[in-house]
């Protein structure tokens, strides 16, 4: 099974560090400029300051990881330990809003969440780090910058009773991108568009979507993600070349795994994010929970979600991908 929702960030002695700090195992890992022609090999290249920005959940309950309002990470397991690249979401400096949702465990008797299951004790609490890392791949880390772990913790506090779910949110400086883009920030909100009426262009925007890469038109496909595409390699730092090789590795893969095999959109719930800015489809319930309705499943099994967040610019009537 594959999530492809998300864009996360592989860093294995970062966690390694996690995992022996709070004593829990590692579990199994989910799945350009703003305005007018988007510079990337300038962005990629002459900034001197590549800074990413990095969330990192230990946890032994369910959870949900939100910047911005908008859902980036998510666990339904009960041990899990796991690092969430920020930027593709970052669109620049400034004040940012992280949150996490504790769920109940599964073993819940009465699907409430105890204080335990949020701080057992002092020795074994769950942790959320919030930080900043400069990308290097010829160092063993993956990283060349140092962490201060005690300076880059979120402190959790955990409910004074058992609740139905257990949030606590953050306000996080962001002061060190060297980019701007523009994103879903000048575009509508479609929180003022009838619902049923939203609904119904999301699903027929989906359900195009499916038909394309059903049969085989990636191409097509891909070009609907130009904009995507050019904003992350902004904020993700990737030259011109390296691009490229995604763009194949892309193409490639859904050619593999799509044509013949995309699933009907059938069982979906709409779900608006980024403050009424994006809206995409998701699977409910059952062990694909907020899997983005867009599956396909091969012969021999393989289940992919190929996740896409879309948004309506200003002036548009029509929908655009802008993230993943």
């Amino acid at each position: 099974m594959e999530n492809t929702n998300y864009k996360k960030i592989g860093l294995a002695v970062f966690s390694i560090l996690m995992i022996l700090c709070n004593g829990q195992q590692n579990s199994q890992n989910k799945a350009k400029q703003s305005s007018g022609k988007i510079n990337r090999q300038g962005s990629a290249h002459s900034a001197a300051n590549k800074t990413t920005y990095i969330a990192h959940v230990n946890a032994m309950s369910p959870y949900e990881l939100y910047l911005d309002d908008i859902l980036i990470d998510f666990y339904y397991g009960d041990n899990m330990s796991n690092t969430t690249e920020l930027n593709p979401y970052l669109l620049g400096n400034g004040k940012h809003t992280l949150k996490i949702r504790f769920l109940p465990k599964k073993d819940s008797p009465d699907t409430m969440v105890q204080p335990k299951d949020i701080i057992f004790n002092e020795t074994a609490r769950w942790h959320i780090y919030f930080s900043k890392i400069v990308p290097d791949k010829g160092d063993p880390l993956g990283y060349s910058n140092e962490i201060d772990y005690a300076k880059s913790e979120l402190k959790i506090q955990a409910p004074p009773e058992k609740v139905a779910f257990w949030e606590q949110t953050w306000e996080v400086d962001v002061k060190d991108l060297p980019y701007h883009v523009t994103g879903w920030s000048e575009s509508q909100d479609l929180k003022k568009t009838d619902k049923d009426v939203l609904q119904k262009e999301v699903v027929a925007y989906f359900s195009n979507i499916k038909d394309l890469l059903n049969s085989g038109k990636i191409d097509e496909y891909l070009k609907l993600r130009t904009k995507e595409d050019e904003e992350l390699d902004v904020v993700t730092y990737t030259t011109p070349e390296d691009s490229k090789i995604d763009y194949q590795n892309n193409k490639e893969k859904m050619l593999k795994l799509c044509p013949g095999n995309m699933q009907p959109i059938d069982h979906y719930e709409m779900k608006i994010y980024g403050n009424g800015k994006l809206v995409t489809l998701v699977i409910p319930d059952g062990k694909f929970r907020n899997w983005t309705a867009l599956i396909s499943k091969t012969p021999k099994g393989r289940t992919t979600s190929w996740g896409i967040l879309l948004h309506k610019p200003k002036g548009s009537s029509t929908f655009e991908i802008i993230r993943k």
